[in-house]
């Protein structure tokens, strides 16, 4: 398994109508992406930065999508800059101990 985080600049907040339904539509299409346990979304409007934590079950899905058109794909949003990737491995022993939801679903 493999984390994916991404942190960008975020300059209109979470109540702008159409940035709301821009990450909704973009939200559906990563729910497909080819090896994605899940993603969580957050967010500091105060600050005006965001951060995504992906789980894939590989490194070679996690980099197909922030190597490949994740950056192009997010920056193409009004307001969003300074585009940070990074990825790290799991420590499936130690997350299990913490209750980290690390189970693979049956769609997988």
């Amino acid at each position: 398994m493999k984390l994916l985080v991404v942190r960008y600049g975020r300059q209109l907040g979470r109540d702008d109508p159409e940035q709301a339904r821009a990450f909704l539509a973009a939200a559906d299409k990563i729910a497909t992406l080819p090896g994605l346990v899940w993603k969580l979304w957050g967010y500091d409007d105060s600050e005006h930065v965001a951060e995504s934590i992906y789980l894939f079950e590989t490194g070679e899905h996690a980099r197909a999508w922030g190597d490949g058109p994740m950056k192009s794909a997010l920056g193409s949003h009004p307001g969003i800059g300074d585009i940070e990737v990074r990825y790290y491995d799991v420590d499936e022993q130690l997350s299990a101990v913490t209750r980290a939801p690390l189970a693979l679903t049956a769609e997988t």
